[in-house]
């Protein structure tokens, strides 16, 4: 996909998800889900905002198909896990009193999107050894 149309389809979806974010009981009532606790709230921002977001990050920032399966599921990966983490951090924000298990997902998603980077850097790196 050229580099513009993919940076386009990337906007949209940032688009998406920033709506998904700011209106939780909208999703809920479209979706028909559960929003009557603060951790509802918080998954509903994270799991649809969120989920769209990673999506958004991955269509604009990963170079393409060719990088290889095990590059790329690390980087969707990884895209993934910011994008939930950022959408749960503004339902901890705006929704307030995360419970202990929120925090538990929101330590869990940044480890995961850290580790995906480590591993899309060393999956991505030029071999070192040398064949003799």
């Amino acid at each position: 996909m050229p580099r513009t149309a993919r940076y386009l389809v990337a906007a949209l979806l940032v688009a998406a998800a920033l709506w998904m974010i700011a209106h939780p009981l909208e999703i809920a009532r479209l979706l028909s889900r559960p929003q009557e606790t603060v951790s509802q709230r918080i998954n509903l921002r994270a799991t649809f905002g969120g989920t769209v977001l990673g999506i958004a990050l991955f269509s604009a920032w990963f170079p393409g198909f060719a990088a290889g399966g095990r590059v790329l599921g690390a980087g969707l990966l990884g895209a993934l896990m910011a994008g939930i983490a950022v959408a749960r951090l503004v339902g901890f924000v705006f929704d307030g009193r995360p419970d202990t298990l929120q925090w538990v997902w929101l330590v869990a998603e940044i480890l995961l999107a850290i580790a995906a980077a480590f591993a899309v850097h060393k999956l991505s790196a030029p071999s070192s050894s040398t064949a003799t």
